[in-house]
């Protein structure tokens, strides 16, 4: 079963396996975290919810720096905001950009029509991206701009936003 996403242009797809938030600014200098990140096709929530780096197969998360092994990259993707630790957060004073993407797996990919990003709490809030592109990629090396966002308002805790691509 396919597990994330593809951009429409016109009438034809383009799947992606590879999703990634490029975050070119952050609410915050010195640190930027994103509570969760999904991706939709119409009212479809994608990925399933993971429990670690590389769980459930054929999930692989990654991204540029982390804050600690507690604020890995799959938290970015586990489906839950509820606590301090239930974030992913890119390295402390680490330089912009910074991403968290999620790998689908070989063969793996569907219609994406819109993506969310939530806030973490506890004080992550303020942490929140503020100038960022989801982006979709075949091979991890060039990837696509599917939609950009900058100089977005502040965050408040567990606030979703949806946009569409």
């Amino acid at each position: 079963m396919p597990v994330f996403g593809t951009q429409m242009f016109g009438s034809s797809a383009i799947t992606y396996r590879y999703w990634r938030l490029s975050i070119a600014v952050g609410h915050n200098a010195n640190e930027v975290a994103v509570g969760e990140l999904k991706i939709f096709v119409d009212s479809t929530q994608y990925p399933t919810a993971m429990t670690s780096d590389t769980a459930p197969s054929p999930l692989v998360a990654t991204g540029s720096s982390r804050d600690n092994a507690t604020r890995s990259y799959w938290k970015a993707f586990n489906r839950d905001v509820t606590s301090t630790d239930s974030h992913w957060a890119s390295a402390y004073q680490a330089a912009f950009p910074q991403y968290v993407q999620v790998d689908l797996g070989s063969g793996n990919g569907i219609a994406a029509t819109s993506y969310s990003i939530t806030a973490g709490k506890d004080g992550k809030e303020t942490q929140g991206p503020k100038t960022f592109t989801l982006q979709g990629s075949n091979d991890n090396s060039t990837f696509s701009d599917l939609n950009t966002q900058t100089n977005v308002a502040s965050w408040s805790a567990e606030e979703e936003r949806t946009y569409t691509i």
